[in-house]
């Protein structure tokens, strides 16, 4: 099925790899086809693209704990004939400036301190502006409009997903009605999900390490007919589907990744949809602050 609208970065290609495809849009589109010691390569060169042509074959099969031989298939899948063919298209994207090739890991120097905040708030403004040049402004547009108009919009997220989920699950209910997180306290997906019907609108936050359940929960939320957003990193392969799909850059050098982006892109769209609903929107802050009131629920 021909996906309505999509968010995504720039360089993305659909299944079928040309030789003017990007770098990252050939690996993203051969990646189920790789072998295990390949896609340790691809991995690297979809977080990092903008480094791989500071590096030899053999150094780049040392960062990803392969082989020489496994760096030399991977090369001939993506088309090339050689590595320094990839290594030119790498250095090329680079200087033309596209934003997923300029990207770098993070660097740390070496005197660099742990309490060095300065160091932490480049990466992150580095990762939300790439983050923000990938989105298509009529995608948003898409995307705010099925938040808007959707009869009940599901929220799921596990792990780091899942603190995303509930901030914007939490927002979401001050603006609209019939907000659910999934799967509630205690229940079950399919207790969650039996009130889900076509025309709702999903979002799921899916960042890395992803657990097989959002795939089986993206399944069935298309199955039944419900419009699914996915909100992922640049790394994700395969979208499940997914008709609206936003990418976080989220690496850094340090153990952990960076989510920041993913919290803009949640509070953008909550702003989205409180300019979107007009009225409708300052009527239910309204009823939420009387009730705050009549409880005496702040002191």
């Amino acid at each position: 099925m021909k996906k309505e609208a999509e968010v995504l970065v720039a360089d993305e290609i659909g299944g079928e790899v040309t030789t003017d495809a990007s770098l990252i849009g050939r690996v993203r589109a051969l990646y189920e086809a790789m072998a295990p010691a390949e896609r340790r390569v691809a991995d690297l060169i979809l977080y990092f693209p903008g480094e791989l042509h500071g590096y030899s074959a053999s150094e780049l099969a040392g960062l990803a704990k392969t082989s020489n031989a496994a760096v030399s298939r991977f090369v001939r899948r993506l088309g090339f004939g050689n590595f320094e063919e990839m290594r030119l298209l790498a250095r090329q994207e680079s200087e033309n400036g596209s934003p997923v090739a300029l990207m770098r890991q993070q660097g740390q120097a070496a005197s660099a301190q742990p309490h060095d905040l300065a160091r932490h708030v480049e990466t992150v403004t580095n990762n939300l502006q790439k983050t923000v040049a990938g989105i298509d402004s009529l995608a948003w547009t898409a995307l705010i409009e099925a938040a808007a108009t959707a009869p009940r919009v599901w929220i799921n997220g596990f792990r780091h997903g899942f603190h995303l989920a509930g901030y914007l699950k939490w927002s979401l209910a001050h603006v609209r009605g019939n907000v659910f997180l999934i799967p509630g306290p205690g229940e079950t997906f399919g207790e969650s999900l039996v009130d889900a019907h076509p025309g709702d609108l999903a979002v799921l936050f899916a960042m890395r390490r992803r657990v097989p359940a959002t795939t089986r929960l993206a399944k069935t939320l298309r199955e039944i007919g419900v419009r699914v957003a996915i909100v992922t990193d640049s790394g994700m392969t395969d979208t499940l589907g997914a008709e609206f799909v936003l990418r976080c850059q989220s690496r850094t050098r340090g153990a952990t990744d960076d989510h920041a982006s993913a919290f803009v892109l949640a509070h953008a769209l909550i702003e989205g949809l409180i300019q979107h609903l007009g009225p409708d929107a300052r009527k239910r802050f309204t009823a939420v602050d009387s009730r705050h009131d009549a409880m005496g629920e702040f002191g």
